[in-house]
């Protein structure tokens, strides 16, 4: 079988962090790869000019949009294996009437930022935080009783809203405690839920009031736009923690804000409307508020699980095996 001749569309910065040698080693065993010095950004007229002969495109983040225009300058191209999360970015309307296929490397993301809910969860619940701010002022103990005071998983009940990569692999993670995992996910059946280990749940209503952490893991699309309200939050028993790694609009953040600022549950944020979120913005003020800078997903080694799953995807492709992680229009409807 001819191997697919692979234009590497990923810029120089992300290129470095992406693709580790042993995977660009394998890459050039599979395929036929047409360049091998990425540029310092992937513009419309690169695309333009190097994928005529390309049979795949592996993507990455900032790389341009395949329209109209990029898309009559490539017959040859069958796939586009896009080495980050969202594939919004690149695809167009004209990608799907041409019948390209396309993969996301979400799931590989989906490690570290599930990872990165757990250790908050257990940093939050300790109240470790504002303890360690405390001793800076020369305090012990004092910050426990913060916020409702602390606690630990052990038989209470954890809340993960959405099942996706990330809701499932943070389901699997919480297997290694004695807790119980409520889930909220319209498109995940009781069969689904008991076979990932959970207990499926009806409204938000039921998970907040029934959960001592609640991780905010749903996607990004205007079907979940303000879902939660400050009447989900209000319910939360005393002491709760609340993370979101998510996004920005599937809270009401007015209404988020007004149930922070009574001071009966901390959160962890890790995603804003508008980032960096103003100097102002109550999140850098209020007490019980862990800010941090977006770095829930890959943000250093975790990066190079993207190449690799990327990688993965090239070479069930080019041995005719079924892809892992594809993505079609109906699908990309019901993700971030």
């Amino acid at each position: 079988m001819t191997k697919p001749r692979v234009l590497l569309a990923i810029n120089r910065r992300w290129f470095s962090s992406v693709m580790s040698p042993d995977d660009l080693t394998r890459l050039r065993v599979l395929a036929d790869v047409l360049n091998d010095d990425p540029p310092a950004q992937i513009t419309k007229d690169f695309l333009i000019k190097h994928l005529p002969s390309a049979d795949i495109a592996l993507t990455s983040w900032d790389t341009a949009r395949f329209d109209e225009d990029v898309l009559a300058a490539a017959p040859e191209l069958k796939l586009v294996c896009h080495a980050a999360g969202s594939v919004r970015p690149i695809v167009s309307g004209e990608f799907w009437k041409r019948g390209i296929r396309v993969t996301s490397s979400a799931a590989a993301i989906s490690h570290g930022v599930a990872e990165f809910c757990l250790g908050l969860i257990l940093m939050a619940s300790k109240r470790v935080f504002w303890l360690a701010q405390g001793a800076r002022r020369g305090e012990w103990m004092e910050g426990a009783a913060g916020f409702g005071g602390m606690f630990e998983l052990y038989r209470q009940n954890v809340g993960v809203i959405g099942t996706g990569h990330i809701g499932k692999h943070l389901i699997r993670l919480f297997r290694n405690f004695d807790c119980k995992v409520l889930a909220y996910d319209p498109y995940l059946s009781s069969k689904s839920a008991a076979k990932l280990g959970c207990e499926k749940v009806e409204t938000l209503n039921e998970l907040f009031s029934r959960c001592r952490a609640v991780s905010l893991n749903a996607p990004s699309n205007e079907g979940t736009r303000h879902m939660l309200r400050g009447q989900h939050f209000a319910t939360l028993p005393k002491g709760a923690v609340f993370v979101n790694t998510a996004g920005s609009i599937q809270i009401h953040e007015t209404e988020f804000i007004e149930e922070l600022r009574k001071g009966h549950f901390v959160a962890c944020i890790d995603r804003c409307e508008v980032e960096p979120c103003a100097l102002d913005h109550p999140y850098r003020t209020l007490p019980n508020v862990i800010l941090t800078p977006h770095i829930a997903g890959a943000a250093a080694d975790n990066l190079q699980r993207v190449g690799t799953c990327a990688v993965d995807e090239i070479e069930a492709f080019a041995s005719g095996r079924s892809l892992i992680h594809e993505v079609t229009e109906t699908s990309l409807a019901t993700m971030a």
